[in-house]
């Protein structure tokens, strides 16, 4: 059985596996929902998917929230360096056409806004999690999946640790940009 560190980790899981093609996941994958697909056990839920069952382990969910690390400490035995840089450029396209279409309307959804640059910002460390220090690109390990492989064929530059750290200040800068824009007008 399949581990993953959090909730969100295992939806991400989920949404890369089912994923059609390298844009954008092809289905949500559905949320956990206590009694249907995830179920408590004495030291772990098991989240039952159309893949397979995935454990979160309670103190592993636990111990990344208290630190704020959305999709878990230490690095993915799920989802590979590849994968966790597509998942970033696809929230950053979301966030990206999110904040262009918002006005700062009290009808808008700011949070979606928001949220999408947070995921995206989140998911580029995944990735950089993965470089050794000092290491200018992910070793050839950190990529085993064939979603992965093709990705780095797409975009050979995708795990250099220049282009990583650009997407992370992109994503955390326009985040910036945009809570100021608009905490100076709330």
């Amino acid at each position: 059985m399949l581990t993953a560190r959090t909730l969100a980790e295992a939806q991400i899981y989920l949404s890369v596996i089912t994923a059609a093609d390298l844009d954008a996941p092809a289905v949500e994958p559905p949320l956990p929902e206590p009694g249907e697909n995830l179920t408590e056990g004495p030291d772990a839920w098991t989240l039952s998917t159309p893949v397979g069952e995935l454990t979160i382990l309670y103190a592993s969910e636990d111990a990344a929230r208290r630190v704020g690390a959305r999709f878990g400490l230490g690095v993915s035995s799920l989802v590979d360096a590849a994968q966790w840089a597509v998942v970033a450029g696809t929230y950053g396209r979301r966030a990206l056409e999110a904040d262009l279409a918002y006005h700062g309307r009290p009808d808008e959804d700011r949070e979606a806004v928001e949220l999408n640059w947070e995921f995206a910002a989140d998911a580029v460390g995944e990735a950089l999690k993965f470089l050794p220090d000092a290491a200018n690109e992910a070793p050839d390990a950190a990529v085993w999946t064939e979603f992965g492989a093709e990705a780095i064929v797409d975009d050979p530059q995708l795990l250099t640790r220049a282009k990583l750290t650009d997407d992370l200040e992109y994503y955390r800068g326009t985040l910036e940009d945009f809570r100021a824009l608009y905490d100076k007008s709330s």
